[in-house]
C-alpha cells in the first residue's frame, strides 16, 4: 500500500483570510499603477518624482493630473494621456499573459506529456532504482547468460539473449528471452513499428513470425536475410509474392506419433479445440485425420489424396487399404486400419459428426493455390527445419482463418512442427535448450487461426528449452473468441510479461489489470466552511495504481508494462525510426511497394532476401539513434515540472 496526499492545502482558513488577500491584492495592483505612472513621468520629464503613496492613483483618476504622482525639481509632469496609455498597455499585456498562461496550463495539464509524467512519479509505480535492478543493462547481461550458455562471460551482451523494449524511469529495458510475452493493443495502437519490427530485427537466432498482412515481411526481410535464409510461407497469396519454400502436413507422418501431433494441431485449429462449443467431436475427428494421414505418408501420396478422403468418407476407403497393406509389412500403426474402416460405415448422422472437423481441416485445400504450396514437388522444394534452426532463419507466415481460402490449419500444424523440431532438439544441445533461441512474433495469430492449443504450452515452458514467445493479440476477448475462456486464461496467466497499449475499451480486462497494478493509500483533504469560519479534514481513500481510465488513455508509443512481481512500469517504447538502421527499414519497405508493380524492382527483392544476395539493395544507416541512453542509462531521468 503506497500512500500520498491528495488535495491542496492553502493558507485561507476563514473570512479574516479572505479578507487580507483581497485588501493585500488591492494595495498591490495600486502599487503596480503608481509605478508605471513613475516611470512615464521619468521617461517625460527626464527625471525621478517622488509620489505621495499608492493612492495618489485614486487621485488622479478623479482629477486626471499626473501631478498627484510628483513632479521635478522644475515642476515638470507627463501628460494625461501618456499615463493613461502606458497603463492601458501594461495592463492589456498582464491580461494576455494570465489568460496565455492559464489557457498554456489547461494544455500543459490535459497533454500526453504530462500524463506520462504524473503516472511515472505516482506511488506503486516502478521507479528507476527498481527498473535497473530487474531489467536494466546489468540483469539483462545476466539473463543473457542463462539464455546463451555456450557464450562466455567475458564475450555476453545483453542483446544476445534479450528483447529490448524502451525507455522506463531513463533505463533502457530489456526482457529475457527466458520469459513468455504477450502483447495486447487495438488496431492502430503501433504494435508494429513500436515492438514487432525491433523484436523480429533484433532476435540473435531463428524467427518464426505471422500476420495476415505485409508489412513487417516488407520492412524486415532484407535486414534478417543478412543473418541468415529468408522463407516466405503465404498460401493464400496476401503479399502479392510467391512462396518461396513449401511444406506439407504429410511429411514425417509414416510414423504414428508425428501423424497423430499433426493430425490433433489440423483438428485443433479448424475450430474443434478442447474448448470449443463440439469438443466431444475433436477426439474422433483426430483419430479419422491421423489414419488419413498415416496413410497419404506410407503410400507417398500428397494433400490431394488427404483432401479426397477428408471431403468424402466413401473415398477414405482408399487410405483404408493402404494402412491395411502396409500393416501387413509392419510398417503401419497397428488397429488404424480397423478403426479407420469402422468411421467410415458408421451410421450416416454419427459419421457425420465424427467428420465434420475432418472436413474442415481440409476445406483450405479446395483452392489449387493453397493446395500447391502445402504439397512440395521435390525435396529441394520442402522447407527444412533443422536448416532453418540450425542458420538462425526467418519464416514468416502469411494467413487468415477467414473465407474459403483460408490456410489457418495447415499455418498451425506447421507451426506445431516446427516447435515440436525444435524441443528434439534442444534436448541433445548443452543444457537442453536452443543456443541461440528461437523467436515467435505471433502478430494476429488469433486472426490466423481459431485457436492454437499448442501456443499455451510454449507460453508455460517454451523459455525452459529456447523458445521465446511473444503473443500479439488485438484484446483478451479476441483471445477468448479464438481459444475459449478457460485457455484464454491460461493463455494470459502463462505470460510472466505482460505489454498494454492504449486505447482498449474493454473494462473488464483493463481492471484486471487494475487489480494487478495493487492500490495506493490517498489521503484526502476535505475542507468545509461555516459562519465561525472554514475547516479542513482528512480521510483515506484507497485507490488503483493504474485506474481503468489511466490504462486506456496511454498514448502512442507507451505501454503498460507487467513482469513476473515487480511493481508496474510505464514504457516509452523505442520506435523504429529511432533505430541506427531506421533508413534501411525505410528502403526495404518502398522496395517492397514498388516490386509490386515493377519487374526490375521484383527482381532487386528477390535479390535482396536472398540470403546470398541480401547486400546492396538496403544501404547501411549513417542514422544516431538518439533515444539510446549512453553510459549513464540508470541514472534517474529528469522530471518535467509538474504544477
Amino acid at each position: 500500500m503506497f500512500e500520498e496526499r491528495e488535495g491542496r492545502q492553502g493558507f485561507i482558513h476563514s473570512g479574516k483570510d479572505v479578507l487580507v488577500v483581497v485588501v493585500g491584492a488591492i494595495l498591490g495592483f495600486l502599487a503596480a499603477l503608481t509605478g508605471i505612472a513613475m516611470v512615464v513621468n521619468r521617461l517625460a520629464c527626464g527625471a525621478w518624482a517622488t509620489p505621495r503613496g499608492v493612492f495618489d492613483v485614486l487621485s488622479f483618476i478623479s482629477s486626471g493630473d499626473t501631478g498627484v504622482f510628483g513632479t521635478t525639481a522644475d515642476g515638470c509632469s507627463a501628460p494625461t494621456w501618456s499615463v493613461i496609455t502606458a497603463w492601458c498597455i501594461i495592463i492589456g499585456l498582464i491580461l494576455a499573459a494570465v489568460i496565455g498562461g492559464i489557457i498554456w496550463y489547461q494544455i500543459r495539464v490535459e497533454s500526453d506529456e504530462y500524463f506520462v509524467e504524473e503516472l511515472r512519479k505516482r506511488r506503486g509505480i516502478a521507479k528507476w532504482w527498481e527498473v535497473r535492478r530487474t531489467l536494466g543493462k546489468r540483469a539483462a547481461k545476466k539473463m543473457a547468460g542463462k539464455v546463451r550458455p555456450t557464450i562466455s562471460k567475458k564475450q555476453i551482451t545483453p542483446e544476445m539473449g534479450t528483447v529490448k523494449f524502451g525507455i522506463s524511469q531513463g533505463v533502457t529495458i530489456y526482457v529475457s528471452m527466458e520469459d513468455s510475452m504477450i502483447l495486447i493493443g487495438p488496431p492502430r495502437s503501433g504494435k508494429g513499428v513500436n515492438v514487432l519490427v525491433s523484436a523480429i530485427l533484433d532476435a540473435p537466432g531463428p524467427v518464426i513470425t505471422t500476420s495476415t498482412r505485409a508489412d513487417n515481411y516488407s520492412m524486415t526481410a532484407p535486414l534478417r536475410a543478412k543473418k541468415g535464409p529468408v522463407t516466405l510461407f503465404d498460401p493464400q497469396g496476401l503479399t502479392g509474392k510467391a512462396t518461396t519454400l513449401k511444406w506439407s502436413p504429410v511429411t514425417g507422418c509414416e510414423r504414428g506419433q508425428t501423424a497423430n501431433q499433426r493430425a490433433n494441431s489440423l483438428i485443433s485449429a479448424a475450430g474443434l479445440s478442447e474448448h470449443s462449443p463440439n469438443a466431444e467431436w475433436k477426439s474422433p475427428a483426430v483419430l479419422i485425420m491421423q489414419s488419413l494421414l498415416h496413410a497419404a505418408a506410407l503410400e507417398g501420396l500428397g494433400v490431394e489424396a488427404v483432401m479426397r478422403w477428408g471431403n468424402s468418407a466413401p473415398e477414405a476407403t482408399e487410405a483404408v487399404q493402404i494402412l491395411r497393406k502396409w500393416e501387413d509389412r509392419g510398417q503401419a500403426e497397428a488397429g488404424w486400419a480397423t478403426s479407420l474402416e469402422s468411421d467410415i460405415n458408421e451410421d450416416p448422422k454419427m459419421r457425420g459428426n465424427k467428420w465434420f472437423g475432418v472436413s474442415n481441416a481440409v476445406a483450405g485445400l479446395s483452392v489449387s493455390s493453397v493446395r500447391d504450396v502445402i504439397n512440395p514437388r521435390t525435396k529441394d522444394e520442402e522447407f527444412d527445419i533443422d536448416e532453418f534452426i540450425r542458420e538462425s532463419g526467418t519464416l514468416y507466415i502469411m494467413g487468415t482463418k477467414s473465407g474459403g481460402t483460408s490456410a489457418g490449419p495447415f499455418l498451425i500444424a506447421m507451426m506445431d512442427a516446427i516447435t515440436e523440431r525444435a524441443r528434439e532438439i534442444a534436448a541433445q544441445r548443452y543444457k537442453s535448450r536452443l543456443d541461440p533461441p528461437l523467436m515467435l512474433v505471433l502478430d494476429e495469430i488469433a486472426n490466423i487461426t481459431t485457436a492454437w492449443d499448442g501456443l499455451t504450452t510454449l507460453m508455460a515452458d517454451g523459455g525452459g528449452v529456447g523458445i521465446c514467445p511473444l503473443a500479439v493479440f488485438q484484446s483478451m476477448a479476441q483471445v477468448r473468441n479464438s481459444w475459449g475462456s478457460e485457455a484464454a486464461s491460461a493463455l494470459y496467466d502463462a505470460a510472466t510479461v505482460k505489454q498494454q497499449l492504449g486505447g482498449a475499451s474493454n473494462t473488464d480486462d483493463l481492471r484486471q489489470l487494475s487489480d494487478l497494478s495493487g492500490e495506493r493509500r490517498v489521503v484526502r483533504v476535505s475542507k468545509s466552511r461555516q459562519e465561525s469560519g472554514s475547516s479542513e479534514s482528512d480521510s483515506i481513500v484507497d485507490k488503483p495504481v493504474l485506474p481503468v481510465a489511466d490504462l486506456r488513455r496511454i498514448p502512442f508509443g507507451y505501454a503498460a508494462l507487467f513482469y513476473r512481481n515487480r511493481r508496474p512500469m510505464v514504457v516509452k517504447i523505442s520506435q523504429y525510426w529511432n533505430r541506427k538502421d531506421a533508413d534501411q527499414i525505410d528502403s526495404a519497405s518502398s522496395l517492397f511497394a514498388d516490386s509490386i508493380q515493377s519487374a526490375d524492382s521484383d527482381r532487386r527483392w528477390n535479390e535482396a532476401v536472398s540470403w546470398e544476395g541480401s547486400t546492396g539493395e538496403v544501404v547501411e544507416s549513417s542514422v544516431v539513434d538518439e533515444t539510446e541512453p549512453d553510459a549513464d542509462e540508470d541514472k534517474p531521468e529528469k522530471s518535467v515540472r509538474m504544477f
